[in-house]
């Protein structure tokens, strides 16, 4: 259903490739655009079309860019030729040849993606302090938050162990890890060694987890390991799940994890029937992979809710289209809900489906709870 709605804007793309390739042409050659060379670009334009369809990855990220920016810089050449008239047609011969050739296109998608891998590969730590009323003990508390790891599509073994380390290295109390840690096409092999490494990191209270709308592959059609493998591996290195559970620490904390929304085998429990039963002097802090149901959750006595799962968009503009149509309740950052209840949505350690990142930074959060003030 996705790839069909999809379908009118690579059948767009494949129209626009083909006056791409054709000014390509005729700015270099100076023989007349035959039949015979209308078929061959109308053959490699439908081709990377109808690739960029089927496949994903970093091939349709790049003439997504390619297309899209050369379209700006068409629009540019429009107005330059509308502002300058009869001088644009007898001269600019050099930004004819620029824009002919499409290098400028190439070169700045080239760029984008070089800056978009980097910043993937660049895991930032992002800190937030959050006070409350509620009756803690006086030291607060940290609690680090990971999400949207995606093992398997960017970080390899060492890159996360490194994070791993640092996240050790700010002392946390507590370890949340938001969702979508492997990914539709995490191989068993990844999976375990995922967990194996997440496991290593050093907290007070605990390592706990709440499932993203791919740990669970709608997917296990087609996944390497089984569901049952996957709690296995989790289990074993003392995460603790949390599915539509509470878990109370020092019956002050209370740690509200939930199912994801979009997992079909059963109805989730709703926030209030969760969150009823702790104690209304407490810290509730509920784990939602999804950024949504933000007013049940206020109403319902969630002081805090952690959320992943929108990669901050990934890609520019996505995240700018997320907030636009709100997509999601957040897409990213520290949103005040009402006056009791806030909210962080992490853009995640790294990404889905390619190793760029253009929209917001890979990171790590760090959050310190502690009494006082709003």
């Amino acid at each position: 259903m996705f790839g069909l709605m999809l379908t009118p804007l690579f059948v767009c793309i494949g129209f626009y490739l083909y006056f791409f390739i054709k000014r390509i042409y005729k700015t270099f050659s100076k023989k007349a655009f035959s039949r015979k060379n209308k078929i061959i670009i109308s053959a490699i334009s439908s081709f990377l079309a109808v690739f960029c369809y089927s496949v994903s990855g970093i091939y349709v990220v790049f003439i997504l860019h390619l297309v899209f920016i050369s379209a700006f810089f068409m629009l540019c050449n429009f107005l330059i030729k509308k502002v300058f008239g009869e001088k644009y047609e007898k001269g600019f011969n050099a930004w004819k040849k620029i824009h002919g050739s499409g290098a400028l296109a190439v070169v700045l998608t080239v760029g984008i993606l070089t800056v978009g891998y980097v910043n993937m590969h660049n895991v930032v730590k992002t800190e937030y302090e959050i006070k409350t009323d509620k009756n803690i003990r006086d030291e607060g508390y940290r609690i680090a938050l990971l999400a949207d790891v995606h093992f398997g599509v960017s970080l390899d073994e060492k890159e996360l162990f490194e994070v791993c380390e640092r996240v050790s290295g700010d002392n946390p109390d507590v370890v949340i890890l938001c969702g979508d840690i492997v990914d539709d096409d995490t191989s068993a092999s990844e999976m375990k060694t995922v967990f194996e490494i997440l496991g290593k990191i050093k907290s007070k209270y605990g390592i706990f987890y709440v499932y993203g709308n791919h740990d669970r592959p709608f997917s296990m059609v087609s996944s390497d390991y089984t569901e049952d493998e996957l709690v296995q591996a989790i289990n074993s290195n003392g995460i603790k799940i949390l599915k539509d559970e509470v878990y109370s620490i020092n019956n002050e904390l209370f740690i509200v994890g939930r199912d994801d929304v979009g997992f079909d085998a059963h109805p989730r429990k709703s926030i209030k029937s969760l969150i009823e039963n702790t104690d209304e002097n407490g810290f509730v802090l509920t784990l939602d992979h999804r950024p949504t149901e933000y007013k049940e959750n206020g109403e319902a006595g969630t002081d805090l809710l952690l959320s992943g799962h929108t990669h901050g968009g990934q890609i520019w503009p996505v995240n700018l289209i997320d907030k636009a149509f709100k997509i999601n309740d957040a897409n990213y950052g520290l949103v005040k809900i009402d006056e009791d209840t806030n909210a962080i949505v992490t853009s995640g350690v790294a990404g889905w489906a390619y190793p760029v990142k253009t929209s917001a930074p890979a990171e790590y959060v760090i959050i310190d709870v502690s009494t006082g003030n709003k």
